[in-house]
């Protein structure tokens, strides 16, 4: 098997093979090759120490990512390469990281110790490809399965369980039977995984395309990690929810507002849970207020007649939003046929696009008086933020027009 591989990881792989260390690509990015992807990144493993990988480099800018466990980052070529020497882990005593760890000369032994089949491939133009558990067969069977024992894989590293489900929504490969057992049966340890770690392999799965799917075979996983959903979970909503996140685009905050839309009794509801959930899994504030305002304002009315007004409580981009994920629910209820859903939502985003390139006022900022006018005509204090406010809804509501003196009328008259 003959991979391509970009210049500067030849360039690294041979300065190491010239110098008598043995050096492959390895993981993700020979999945990817042999799944034909374009890879993301590139990792290299070698039979060479940090210390020897930095007289092979030398001369290069190179970072010490993590020398004690046998990690070099180089760059090569204006691309970072993380380059880590074979190696051995040793006991899991916390269930995330090894307690120590020893250097081996074999790529084998380092493969070993990976998590699935499919990661655990090995690749350099000296020595073609290293497979020694069957990733590549693997691959080509569709099939997510673990390397050796599956619950010792799960034992080691707890957070490979959500790895598991993140690789089966991504790739729509389902998880051979043995190791969806261990996930099942080992999900109790995902207690010993960080929020944070937790959060970006939960929004893996959820931007999978057969996220719903992976969510609905392993349910009691999703609850291990996300209690407060129990009652969605087992409820009337769930498969909405889930024929929703299907329909919904893969931006993250639009997955995650489809996913917990309904995760109240209400809008008000579902909106403060959601901001909770996230909160817990320390998710970023942008991402907080977003997926809560998504799901606050998913029953609002959303028309051709209402857009400017939803504008202005909203903003574009959040307006943008909404009318993806109206679009996603509206699909998941299967009460309108497809066509008609998607002829609704172009004529929103059409109508989203023309009051922009109008310039059309849907801020303060934009209305044709201010504060100081407001001061001149007698207002003070909270009055003339709230007459302001009154303004701006009367004109995206084209019950006034957006100039001065009408404005200033307008406010004469309620004087």
């Amino acid at each position: 098997m003959y991979l391509i591989l970009p210049r500067p990881v030849e360039t690294a792989l041979n300065r190491l093979e010239t110098a008598g260390y043995p050096a492959f690509a390895v993981g993700g990015c020979v999945r990817d090759h042999v799944l034909g992807f374009t890879p993301h990144d590139y990792d290299i493993c070698t039979a060479a120490t940090p210390e020897e990988m930095q007289r092979v480099f030398q001369g290069e800018r190179t970072i010490e990512t993590g020398l004690k466990h046998g990690t070099l980052t180089v760059l090569l070529g204006g691309m970072p390469l993380e380059i880590t020497t074979f190696r051995v882990d040793g006991a899991y005593s916390d269930g995330r990281h090894p307690d120590s760890v020893r250097f081996t000369a074999r790529v084998e032994d380092d493969l070993s110790r990976r998590d699935f089949t499919i990661n655990a491939m090995a690749y350099s133009p000296v020595a073609g490809l290293v497979d020694p558990f069957g990733g590549q067969e693997d691959c080509k069977a569709g099939i997510i399965r673990c390397v050796g024992d599956p619950a010792a894989r799960f034992g080691e590293d707890a957070l490979r369980i959500l790895r598991a489900l993140r690789f089966s929504a991504r790739l729509g490969f389902p998880i051979e039977d043995a190791t969806a057992q261990a996930v099942r049966e080992g999900r109790s340890q995902l207690g010993h995984v960080s929020q944070e770690r937790i959060a970006v392999e939960l929004t893996g799965v959820l931007q999978g395309g057969h996220a719903a799917g992976v969510l609905k075979q392993f349910p009691e996983v999703i609850e291990t990690v996300l209690p407060e959903l129990s009652p969605l979970m087992r409820g009337d909503d769930w498969l909405l929810t889930l024929k929703t996140i299907s329909s919904a685009p893969k931006e993250a905050e639009l997955r995650w507002a489809a996913f917990l839309l309904q995760c109240g009794a209400d809008a008000e509801s579902s909106a403060k849970t959601a901001r909770e959930i996230l909160k817990s899994l320390k998710m970023s504030v942008k991402m907080m207020d977003t997926v809560s305002e998504l799901v606050s304002y998913q029953r609002a009315d959303l028309r051709l007649e209402t857009m400017q007004e939803m504008l202005m409580l909203v903003g574009p981009e959040r307006l943008g939003q909404l009318i993806l994920l109206r679009q996603a629910v509206r699909t998941a209820e299967e009460k309108e046929s497809p066509d008609a859903v998607a002829r609704d939502t172009e004529a929103l985003r059409e109508k989203l696009s023309s009051l922009l390139s109008e310039n059309a006022c849907y801020t303060l900022s934009q209305l044709a008086v201010n504060g100081k006018d407001m001061a001149a005509l007698g207002l003070r204090g909270p009055a003339i933020g709230e007459t302001l406010h009154a303004l701006l809804l009367q004109v995206v509501r084209g019950q006034v027009e957006n100039e001065r003196d009408a404005l200033l009328n307008t406010v004469k008259k309620t004087l």
